[in-house]
């Protein structure tokens, strides 16, 4: 009996390390081609920017949504200060990215405003994400929640994910 089930296996070990190899390949598949390369996270982000005459502040909720492999859904939401005066930003920001190691290369394809957004100025508007923008990020990991997103100057900010 015991001859018996060696002799079987040995008869269809083509078949079961074709098998094998197909696993591999499929896994190794996902793991390049589809598997989201950017975490999904959220930040809270607080820029101040000083004019000649005024001083402008950006307080934003940030989320971060990878969308497939090589896409990702930005959700801000919060306010914009302009002096005394107060606008409400609500944006959903679509982009398109390339990877090279822990640098990425992100186009802006889609800004979407939603009905809450009151940002109309120009000047306040380039402020934000823009369509057809580019940007040059790198994401670093701290460690098992945390992300550290800084473009060519300085950090922009950590980004916490969930449990």
């Amino acid at each position: 009996m015991k001859v018996w089930k060696n002799n079987r296996i040995w008869h269809y070990r083509y078949a079961l390390l074709v098998f094998a190899a197909l696993a591999c390949c499929c896994a190794a598949a996902y793991v390049l081609f589809a598997m989201p390369q950017v975490p999904e996270c959220r930040a809270s982000m607080r820029v101040h920017n000083q004019d000649k005459d005024a001083a402008m502040e950006r307080v934003l909720l940030v989320s971060i949504v990878p969308e497939g492999a090589r896409q990702l859904t930005i959700l801000m939401s919060g306010s914009f200060f302009d002096g005394d005066t107060r606008y409400v930003v609500d944006r959903s920001v679509e982009m398109s990215y390339q990877r090279r190691g822990s640098n990425y290369t992100m186009w802006v394809t889609k800004n979407t405003r939603k009905p809450q957004d009151s940002v109309v100025r120009e000047d306040m508007n380039r402020r934000l994400p823009i369509a057809g923008q580019q940007l040059h990020l790198r994401i670093e990991r701290i460690d098992r929640h945390h992300y550290l997103f800084t473009d060519n100057h300085s950090p922009l900010f950590v980004c916490v994910t969930g449990a």
